[in-house]
């Protein structure tokens, strides 16, 4: 079956459910057929809110079993920890760095994890930090993080990048386009300039 599957997880408030839009566009724009879910969780401001996007041919239905992710694309690294069943020991976990406390009681029972990366040994094939919130406010809005995010993620992704310009400039509100442009541009940047590190090494 050709599909590809993305498992989006956040903290209401980042802005990742705009993000889970400028993917699903950008993904149009590149002429996948695209499923998205609706918002699970709780979208208010400190509660973890899932969304997913399932494209390719085949793709019909919104829904990821655990362990059928071939991308998690977490922005916040205990929404990451969560998440990382939803993985395929080939998948890919690609999240911000940033940490947030949880604000709600429920969530304050889950032990913070002290490294993310430890718990992703043997779950997916790599796991990817970004840090997304210091270089969103390198341009001077830390709202641009989860946009940051996207561009590590476009490096895996076979969509052309003037694709993911249309998208962030048809979805994200028109005073913030330039902004969330060079946000993307920079986890980009971010991203291959740590490959060819990799490479390098």
């Amino acid at each position: 079956m050709s599909i590809t599957n993305i498992v989006l997880a956040g903290v209401g408030g980042q802005g990742s459910v705009l993000a889970t839009q400028v993917l699903a566009r950008a993904l149009g724009n590149a002429g996948e057929r695209v499923v998205t879910s609706e918002v699970h969780g709780m979208s208010q401001r400190g509660g973890t809110v899932i969304t997913t996007i399932r494209f390719g041919a085949d793709a019909w239905s919104s829904v990821i079993p655990v362990g059928e992710a071939d991308y998690l694309v977490a922005f916040e690294e205990l929404e990451a920890a969560r998440h990382l069943e939803y993985l395929r020991p080939c998948g890919v976990a690609i999240t911000s760095d940033q940490r947030i406390q949880p604000s709600t009681d429920a969530l304050k029972r889950a032990p913070y994890p002290d490294d993310v990366s430890a718990l992703a040994e043997g779950r997916c094939r790599e796991l990817v930090e970004v840090p997304a919130l210091a270089i969103a406010q390198e341009l001077g809005n830390a709202k641009l993080a989860g946009t940051v995010v996207l561009g590590a993620l476009a490096l895996y992704l076979d969509v052309p990048e003037d694709a993911w310009i249309a998208a962030i400039s048809d979805t994200v509100p028109p005073k913030t386009v330039d902004a969330n442009v060079e946000a993307f541009q920079r986890g980009l940047a971010w991203r291959r300039a740590r490959e060819r590190a990799v490479l390098a090494f």
